[in-house]
Order: structure tokens, then C-alpha cells, then sequence
């Protein structure tokens, strides 16, 4: 597809399969609940019609509510969206300087990420059963 740009990675898949398929763009259109999103929608619009936003790019920034200022933290980045960022978090989470509402923030943040990785994939096994099946 396209919109891979010729990439096999996880993040340039899904938004490709997103735009390709019409049951993903139905399903996930949506609002879902889970553990760690209440009422998300998945498939949005982006600013090129009929093309959905990536969905790595809907994750909050961590921090969000929190009260923490940008100089406090231990963290720079304030969002978690590609593997890297997430082990760089999980690694900063193991020095004593980091203070605990920060600690507790990036968890929240990791366990969303993760879902929506796990959720990808669930994404792309209903996307390619609709290929299978049709």
C-alpha cells in the first residue's frame, strides 16, 4: 500500500490497513471502551478526506492532568508513541529521581500504548479475515 512507504513496521501498516478497509473504518469509527480508554474512537477522519488519522497519534500525552510541569520532568517527551519512546520511559522509570505522580503517569502511559499494539494487531488479523473470507 501507499501509504507504507514501503515499511513493514507495525506503525506504517495499520494506518494503511486502516484506510483500505471498510470493516475497520465501520468497527472502530466507534466509540470502545477497555482498561486503559473509556469511549475512544479509533478510525477518525484526518484532514485528507476518507483517510483516517494514525492512531499512534490519538495517544494523550502522559503528563495530561497530572500537574506537572514540562521542567520537572524526569521524561522530556510528554507522549509515547513507537517502541523507542516506550523503552526509553520504562528504562527512566528505574532511577529513585523520578518522583512518583511521574512514575505512576508514564505506567498509564505504557499500558496505553501497549494496548493499542496489541489492539493493531487485532486490527490487521480482522482486516486480512475480510480478504480471506471475501
Amino acid at each position: 500500500h501507499p501509504r507504507m512507504g514501503g515499511s513493514n513496521s507495525m506503525k506504517a501498516v495499520l494506518p494503511a490497513v486502516m484506510e483500505a478497509s471498510g470493516l475497520l473504518r465501520k468497527k472502530y469509527s466507534q466509540p470502545c471502551s477497555s482498561r486503559n480508554f473509556k469511549d475512544m474512537v479509533w478510525w477518525r477522519e484526518s484532514a485528507n478526506a476518507d483517510q483516517p488519522m494514525d492512531p499512534y497519534r490519538l495517544l494523550p500525552d502522559i503528563f495530561e492532568g497530572v500537574g506537572i510541569e514540562q521542567d520537572e520532568l524526569f521524561l522530556e517527551s510528554r507522549h509515547i508513541e513507537e517502541g523507542g519512546a516506550a523503552m526509553l520511559a520504562y528504562a527512566k522509570m528505574q532511577f529513585p529521581e523520578m518522583g512518583n505522580d511521574e512514575r505512576e503517569a508514564i505506567i498509564a502511559g505504557l499500558l496505553k500504548y501497549c494496548e493499542l499494539d496489541t489492539l493493531a494487531m487485532v486490527m490487521l488479523y480482522e482486516h486480512w479475515d475480510t480478504l480471506r473470507a471475501g
